[in-house]
């Protein structure tokens, strides 16, 4: 008997690690998607995304991918995860985000933390966004660039930076790149 405890004890565990690697890379793919096609891939039909707390209602899938590609998706998420833990289908993962905003300007990136829940088809069935209360504010970095933007492309500044916030649509994620390059450019 004691035989074949150990035999069934082998063939578990590399079964078992699989799985956390099958899903280990789903939540990879998910964070670094800069789609919705891509994205929603790794959702479940019935996916709510919550904002530090599920007391908030969260969003469905719907909502939580137009989300998305009002900014996040647009500026091509580059997520690098930091440590995780698991236990069976529940999953915190601590990454640092950075994209094609953060980047050109210097800023360091966002740190976060999120809890993901997979359902039994190894979908992401849930996700719980929690910030990093230590991140830094990202304006000191983007002061050089709204400055030299003022001065020579005040009017574009204007559609995308308004009363000191970011306009955050898709249209203005692409003129923010367009404009960090244009002002990178400039600096060489």
């Amino acid at each position: 008997m004691t035989n074949n405890v150990v035999i069934f004890l082998l063939a578990w565990v590399p079964v078992h690690s699989c799985t956390q690697n099958v899903q280990l890379d789903k939540i990879n793919a998910y964070l670094n998607a800069s789609t919705v096609e891509e994205k929603s891939k790794y959702t479940s039909d019935n996916f709510r995304s919550y904002f530090i707390t599920r007391e908030d209602g969260g969003e469905n899938k719907t909502e939580a991918l137009a989300s998305f590609q009002k900014w996040d998706g647009p500026m091509h998420p580059d997520i690098k995860i930091i440590s995780y833990t698991f236990h069976d289908s529940i999953w915190t993962v601590t990454f640092n985000e950075q994209n094609d905003f953060s980047k050109p300007i210097g800023y360091p990136g966002w740190k976060g933390t999120t809890t993901f829940v997979f359902d039994s088809q190894g979908l992401i069935r849930e996700t719980t966004y929690v910030p990093d209360s230590t991140n830094l504010p990202y304006k000191p970095y983007l002061k050089p660039a709204v400055d030299w933007l003022k001065v020579n492309m005040p009017q574009e500044l204007d559609e995308v930076y308004q009363n000191g916030k970011l306009v955050q649509t898709a249209e203005a994620a692409n003129k923010w790149r367009e404009l960090l390059n244009k002002w990178q450019s400039q600096k060489h």
